[in-house]
């Protein structure tokens, strides 16, 4: 249920737009990618995937497999909230 959100956010992660709708200047967005430390965040997220992913595979049950990716999901959408309320708070959503 949460995976396709997901994907849906982690295949947008490029494209930012002004709120304001105007013309999008790199180095405001830049700024504000580091501000919101976006590239810090995927970065640790990447991490932390692979390291579930493994967890996961040595799990002893495949009910606890489907827990440990289910949290993580839930984990993982918590921070493309994070990223995306900061973002916001910049001026940059999503198109």
């Amino acid at each position: 249920m949460i995976l396709p959100l997901l994907a849906a956010l982690g295949a947008c992660q490029p494209g930012w737009v002004r709120i304001d709708g105007g013309k999008l200047a790199d180095d405001e967005l830049q700024q504000a990618r580091q501000i919101c430390q976006v590239d810090e965040k995927l970065a640790a997220l990447e991490q932390a995937r692979s390291a579930n992913s493994i967890a996961a595979t040595k799990a002893s049950s495949n009910e606890g497999r489907m827990l440990m990716i289910d949290d993580f999901e839930q984990e993982n959408y918590a921070r493309y909230l994070e990223i995306d309320e900061c973002m916001r708070r910049q001026g940059f959503s999503r198109p």
